[in-house]
């Protein structure tokens, strides 16, 4: 007998009622015989069975309590869990078999409410379940690239039917169990260990994204990031094994999104190293152990020093020398850029004023500014007040973003920089041609200056492509009213082209490395002892 034939025959149980409980699915569970040994169940049924628990048999355990109520009364009634819900269990006999049947009960206890998936409590309380038997499992955890963006552009509402679908779509996906925890934070769980295994089953997560989402009035594609760890090989207890996924979460996050990665012990010691870094920079902020150094700027064609660029320089009291290449991508993700970027932004100010005061010529300090910094709403405020504080004219100040910077949130980035264009600051394009933004976007954008990579100023002596670009770089900001500065110069060949080419400024060993302000200091009255 098929289930078919059952419903046929047994038409009323399609419309149970039960008086305060509200049921959101009705379903046939499986077929035993008398002993309780399952003869039949849907293919879908026995994998969400199977999946979830691993063995059945919790579920006809009651059969000989259910046979003996049923030669009194005719059928059973009473409460179940199937797949961590609660279900109102109705069972018949039919010829030599029981018929076990069911309604889940809609609970919001274990649902999460806007999305209809497990709740983050029923979730945990599953997979508990599971540790405490020691039953192995991968835990995924999983976020919505770029999500925040998306939902402050398009809005709150057409952000949470996008949760609604994303929710659906994961429900959809048979191998694996969903819940959602906040915002777009969901985790699945797949009963298996085997990597090859869960690699598979990632993909045909990955994949349930590759079809765009229909919201209301637009279309709309999203991708997830994916961090893994397994239980028991990664941890024993849930929060050290939450804790590896969402570190696993992080690194797929940085390697551009629609990804996923496994948490190992390199993935461990990394974040420990990252950690001491943290710890380590919050340290340097307290007892001053960064520094400036300054890089001189000079004009191509008189060989004066017109600016200079300030670096910074980090001596670690048990390490030695930390490279920002280093440090700066920690402070960027924890943000203690900001107040790294304070304390540059002072002590270039600081620095400027005794400049002053000991009567050198002027020069311009360009100072690298973070896009977290840059995004900040008070941003112009506060280094007008920073400027007054010293009693510096704004000019003394260049501040350089990065070409991907000036793309990204195009119309924030053109208004917060021509905020501080009409505060007096000069404004420059660092690294330019490592980006992908457009002349369109270029002629926009009110800076003042360019400054050409390193990489193609190296590569132009023996590459001609490197040297079209560099040309092209300078013909393009010369007819935008922009000076270009040629950064990594180390060869007086290499400077003879830039000569050639009509480049404004050079940058570079050839002139001199990046010096400490006292060493600044002794070049400059060098340079003026010698004009004289």
């Amino acid at each position: 007998m098929n289930e078919q034939q059952f419903l046929y025959q047994h038409p009323p149980l399609m419309k149970w009622k039960a008086v305060g409980q509200q049921f959101d699915q009705y379903a046939i569970f499986f077929i035993t015989n008398t002993d309780g040994t399952i003869v039949h169940m849907s293919d879908s049924f026995m994998k969400q069975l199977l999946r979830r628990y691993g063995n059945v048999q919790q579920f006809v355990d009651r059969a000989y309590e259910v046979l003996a109520e049923l030669h009194t009364n005719g059928a059973w009634r009473g409460e179940a869990i199937v797949e961590c819900r609660h279900a109102y269990m109705h069972v018949y006999a039919f010829h030599s078999h029981l018929i076990w049947t069911g309604c889940f009960l809609y609970d919001h206890d274990d649902s999460d409410i806007l999305t209809g998936v497990l709740s983050y409590e029923s979730f945990l309380h599953l997979l508990r379940e599971r540790m405490n038997k020691r039953e192995p499992f991968a835990l995924l955890s999983l976020n919505l690239d770029r999500f925040k963006f998306i939902n402050d552009l398009i809005g709150y509402e057409y952000g949470n039917e996008l949760l609604k679908q994303v929710a659906e779509r994961l429900r959809r996906y048979e191998n694996g169990i969903v819940a959602r925890q906040a915002r777009d934070q969901f985790f699945l769980a797949f009963y298996t260990i085997d990597r090859n295994e869960i690699r598979d089953m990632i993909r045909d997560v990955i994949q349930i994204f590759s079809t765009p989402f229909q919201l209301t009035d637009q279309e709309l594609t999203i991708t997830p990031s994916i961090g893994v760890s397994v239980f028991p090989d990664d941890a024993t207890d849930w929060t050290t094994l939450l804790s590896f996924a969402d570190l696993a979460l992080e690194i797929a996050k940085e390697n551009g999104g629609n990804t996923y990665c496994f948490y190992t012990n390199e993935l461990k010691k990394t974040n420990e190293e990252k950690l001491y870094i943290q710890h380590s920079i919050r340290k340097a902020l307290k007892q001053n152990e960064f520094t400036l150094h300054y890089q001189p700027i000079v004009d191509i064609q008189t060989g004066d020093i017109v600016a200079v660029e300030a670096l910074l320089r980090w001596f670690h009291p048990k390490r030695g020398w930390i490279s920002p290449a280093t440090f700066i991508p920690i402070a960027e993700e924890t943000n203690l850029i900001q107040p790294i970027g304070d304390w540059v932004l002072r002590n270039v100010c600081e620095q400027s004023k005794k400049w002053k005061e000991k009567g050198l010529p002027h020069v311009q300090i360009g100072v690298n500014v973070s896009i977290k910094q840059f995004l900040q709403a008070d941003l112009v405020k506060h280094i007008e007040h920073v400027l007054r504080t010293y009693d510096l004219d704004p000019f003394c100040l260049k501040l350089e973003i990065t070409e991907s910077m000036a793309m990204h949130h195009i119309d924030y980035v053109l208004a917060q920089l021509q905020s501080l264009k009409h505060l007096g600051l000069q404004l420059a394009v660092d690294d330019f041609g490592t980006g992908y933004s457009s002349l369109n976007y270029l002629k926009k954008l009110p800076v003042d200056i360019i400054k050409i990579d390193r990489s193609f100023v190296q590569d132009m002596v023996k590459h001609s492509y490197d040297l079209s670009i560099v040309r092209a770089v300078i013909q393009v900001a010369h007819s935008l009213q922009m000076k270009v500065v040629a950064e990594g110069v180390e060869t007086e060949e290499q400077l003879a082209i830039l000569k050639r080419e009509g480049c404004d400024r050079a940058q570079g060993y050839y002139f001199s490395k990046p010096l400490a302000a006292e060493q600044f200091e002794q070049l400059v009255q060098q340079k003026k002892g010698r004009s004289h």
